[in-house]
């Protein structure tokens, strides 16, 4: 449950875009429009440009054309972060704009504006990303406004449903810093609303299947926490299109979160002996869940190699803390103490935007004063059992541990916890909520998120014993807690079982 993981920021920044939005009856164009589309979806950009192209030249008049060569633009964007795609993009985009507000004024209808919520929804990426949020917020108004008014005339428009559920979605975890924004432009969001409008998209959507199917497999992997289902689409879409490297990506981050850690292994090496350079983001967030793999086996000169791998290709200061604060690790539990003080210098690196990068900040500052204890290094190694899903042997390391006298009140704590998390991967619940509890009555100093993650584990406990009201109030003790380690992370995970218990507990 507790694992390395990239954050939803990543989703949000680097997600399938709208790319399926045929607007006319059966044409030449709508044909080389889906060739140009199935070459996209398989990282073919030179056959994708090739058929855009085409559609221009033989039809200047047409938005599509352009919208869809922005398209490509906006990927390379969000790859590498050059501005002479993001140029680009806004060139081609604006055009599709000028072109699709003509034939509204012509004759109105609602694949237009669909297609023009479509664009402008590519733009707020465009602009979140190079982080004009403010103008992303007003775009993305303009998106909702726009696919409404589709649906008004075609409330059957299922494909119309995509773009307002990611919106209701998205928006309604807009930070606290940006509330006044979304007021003024009259934002108003839903998650729940979002995700069965996205739901609908999958099941009866026809334009953008493709994008719905891979949104929701995000939405499942990141926030529903439903990893099995998210497996399933993913595996799909992968068949489907094998050259697509955020496909594979995406797969191998879902397998190494189900502990599957030998095939994610496989799969991201195959994204990186493509050797891409257009999209250096996925193969430096390649090399950094290599590196946590290679970690997490204990196999640490090579997570060292592919650490170091992700901060020399990375595009920006992300997770850059994190993979020093890790390299540090890595050396120290090499015994290596003086080269693994380097690196906990560097540990404060990141971005602050980031859970990981925050909490590597913050550990790497300790470790700068204190060596980590043999007992520390005990259990870090004890932890990758579970993470590598041996959970018997996890389980009985962790008993033998938790019998010695000299381990400190925090460590017990984090064990208890690690426990706990053995216990409900195999089921026993019972056993999983005593080692919670006993977790919660060991005092922290410190290390806050072991309890709000002891809260959690208790919760599903009583959840899978049916004692619903338990979880819920364990939910309700972790809001006590002020102050500690990916709170955002675990907030996505409370509204997930909060959502499941019965509905007079809901939101209480």
């Amino acid at each position: 449950m507790i694992t390395n993981k990239t954050s939803f920021k990543f989703l949000i920044l680097f997600i399938t875009l709208f790319l399926q939005s045929q607007i006319f009856s059966q044409t030449s164009i709508d044909r080389q429009i889906q060739i140009g589309l199935d070459k996209i979806y398989n990282f073919n950009w030179e056959a994708g440009f090739e058929a855009f192209n085409s559609v221009i030249t033989k039809n200047p008049d047409d938005p599509r054309g352009y919208h869809y060569k922005s398209i490509i633009y906006l990927w390379y964007y969000l790859g590498n972060l050059r501005e002479d795609n993001l140029d680009s993009f806004y060139l081609y985009s604006d055009k599709a704009i000028e072109l699709t507000e003509k034939k509204m004024q012509e004759k109105p209808a609602a694949e237009l504006s669909y297609l023009l919520g479509s664009i402008y929804y590519n733009k707020s990426i465009a602009e979140a990303r190079n982080g004009n949020f403010l103008q992303a917020l007003w775009t993305s108004s303009q998106m909702k406004a726009n696919l409404e008014d589709a649906i008004k005339v075609k409330p059957d428009f299922y494909d119309a449903f995509l773009g307002l559920g990611l919106y209701n979605f998205a928006l309604s975890q807009i930070p606290s810093s940006l509330e006044w924004a979304a007021n003024l432009v009259g934002i108003i969001a839903d998650k729940e609303k979002g995700l069965k409008l996205v739901i609908k998209s999958v099941q009866k959507g026809k334009l953008s299947k493709v994008d719905a199917q891979y949104y929701l497999s995000q939405l499942y992997s990141r926030v529903i926490v439903d990893h099995p289902e998210a497996k399933k689409i993913l595996s799909g879409l992968v068949r489907r299109y094998p050259k697509n490297l955020l496909f594979g990506f995406s797969l191998a981050w879902v397998e190494y979160e189900l502990c599957d850690l030998n095939n994610a292994e496989k799969r991201l090496r195959k994204v990186l002996n493509t050797k891409d350079e257009l999209f250096p983001f996925i193969s430096s967030n390649s090399n950094l869940l290599l590196a946590n793999i290679f970690f997490d086996k204990n196999q640490f000169d090579s997570a060292r190699v592919y650490y170091q791998n992700f901060l020399k290709n990375a595009v920006n200061n992300d997770f850059k803390g994190f993979a020093n604060f890790k390299i540090g690790l890595s050396l120290e539990l090499s015994d290596k103490r003086k080269d693994a003080v380097k690196y906990y210098k560097l540990s404060d690196t990141g971005n602050s935007d980031i859970e990981e990068d925050l909490y590597a900040e913050r550990k790497g500052n300790e470790l700068l004063d204190s060596a980590l204890t043999e007992s520390a290094k005990r259990l870090i190694l004890i932890s990758s059992l579970y993470k590598q899903n041996r959970l018997n042997a996890a389980k009985d390391s962790l008993i033998i541990y938790l019998s010695s006298a000299e381990i400190k009140d925090e460590l017990k704590a984090e064990a208890k916890l690690l426990l706990a998390q053995v216990f409900y991967q195999q089921k026993k619940y019972r056993e999983s909520l005593n080692a919670a509890v006993d977790c919660l009555n060991i005092e922290i100093k410190k290390e806050f998120w072991i309890h709000a993650f002891a809260h959690y584990v208790a919760a599903w406990d009583s959840y899978q014993l049916k004692n619903y009201t338990d979880s819920k109030l364990f939910l309700l003790q972790i809001k006590g807690i002020s102050e500690y380690d990916f709170r955002s992370s675990l907030e996505n995970k409370i509204y997930t079982l909060d959502r499941l218990l019965p509905q007079d507990l809901r939101n209480n």
